[in-house]
């Protein structure tokens, strides 16, 4: 497993050092190196990255700081000769805490943390996967158990989740959400549409039926549908 990693700390020589504890680490993949907190959170607001192994004590913006500023905050390893921000930095539920100068067999330990951690923070995903999707609309995370959705629309650039109690927008295509459903019982029947098997009335030539609505079939998908239903 490789982490898409930054280092972010405007001592050269930590800088240096860090770099190259990185690259011959076999379990990182080194993105970019900053001396400079303001620039490093330009680049993270447009690049999604794994591992920020970070200063604290920084004079343009501490690493505190630059924490607060982020939406989504990655895996995170505190780098720094001031041990004073150990309790700040694990609010921020940082993986683990370096002190400079820094020992290669600590470093390699801190990073096989984040990877035994983001195992664990995968395997919850997979598991979470199994039963449910979360859509996010308005700002929110919704939750939706899928025995509860009843099919998916494409319309334009936005997909309906139409559930048993009502409908939610959002904003994608249908291809990304048949990559991402890991359940079974959905399946594309028509390049606008996916089902919940589970939710069909009937099947006629060309057609389907879930609850009043009536859902095309296309010839691409119809033999895949039929394998997908127990026909007696």
């Amino acid at each position: 497993m490789l982490l898409k990693t930054i280092i972010i700390d405007d001592e050269p020589m930590a800088l240096k050092s860090m770099e190259i504890l990185s690259k011959k680490s076999t379990n990182i993949e080194l993105l970019e190196v900053f001396d400079d907190p303001t620039v490093a959170l330009h680049y993270l607001e447009s690049n999604p990255v794994d591992l920020i192994l970070l200063d604290m004590d920084m004079p343009k913006m501490t690493g505190i700081e630059l924490l607060e500023k982020l939406s989504v905050i990655p895996h995170v390893i505190v780098t720094t000769g001031n041990t004073d921000y150990a309790y700040e930095a694990y609010e921020f539920d940082v993986t683990d805490f370096l002190k400079k100068p820094i020992i290669p067999a600590k470093f390699n330990g801190a990073v096989e943390k984040v990877i035994a951690r983001d195992i664990r923070i995968n395997a919850i995903a997979h598991t979470s996967a199994e039963n449910e999707i979360y859509i996010k609309t308005d700002g929110r995370y919704i939750r939706l158990p899928y025995d509860e959705i009843l099919y998916f629309e494409n319309v334009g650039d936005y997909i309906k989740v139409i559930t048993n109690i009502g409908t939610h927008v959002i904003y994608g295509a249908l291809k990304a959400i048949d990559e991402k459903l890991k359940h079974p019982r959905f399946l594309k029947v028509h390049r606008s549409y996916i089902v919940n098997l589970d939710k069909i009335k009937d099947i006629e030539e060309n057609t389907l039926v879930i609850e009043k609505k009536v859902i095309p079939i296309s010839r691409a998908h119809k033999p895949t549908l039929l394998k997908s239903i127990n026909i007696i």
